[in-house]
């Protein structure tokens, strides 16, 4: 499988360690279920959600796979009124990734971006290496170096 993504692109560039998990393209789906694939907990894998305020504002969001985002929560964290899921037709123009293999590294442009405070518990986190099948494992602080990334609680009671 093809591992020159985006987001292995800019890890490598900065001298980033981290750690590759491929898991079948067409095996698990819920976060629950690829975590179990590896033998490992949903709340250390992180899902990457994409949003727009459609003022042409749009912002990133990084949670435990099986969470869902406070909507309201995440747009009084970037000023905005509401917020919405993107679009799929806008989704890959944006973001350079297709949906379900987008990472928050190596985006076409670095947007604003708010990591679930969830994550500093952990010394390294699963996210989405930039296309479906590949995750990367790595220090939830590299995406405060790497994107300027905000920590903070995001996600539903």
């Amino acid at each position: 499988m093809d591992n020159n993504t985006g987001a292995i692109r800019v890890l490598n560039e900065n001298h980033i360690e981290y750690s590759i998990c491929e898991y079948p393209e067409d095996g698990p789906v819920a976060a629950v279920d690829v975590a179990a694939y590896f033998g490992d907990t949903a709340d250390r894998l992180f899902k990457t959600l994409v949003t727009t305020d459609h003022k042409g504002g749009y912002y990133v969001f990084c949670l435990p796979g099986e969470k869902r985002l406070d909507l309201k929560k995440a747009a009084a964290l970037v000023g905005a009124k509401n917020l919405q899921m993107l679009k799929p037709d806008v989704f890959q123009e944006l973001t350079g990734y297709v949906h379900g293999g987008c990472s928050p590294l190596g985006m076409k442009t670095i947007l604003p971006t708010v990591v679930d405070a969830s994550a500093q518990k952990w010394d390294s986190i699963f996210l989405s290496g930039g296309r479906i099948g590949l995750l990367i494992d790595l220090d939830p602080n590299v995406l405060k170096t790497l994107v300027d990334a905000k920590f903070e609680d995001i996600t539903k009671e």
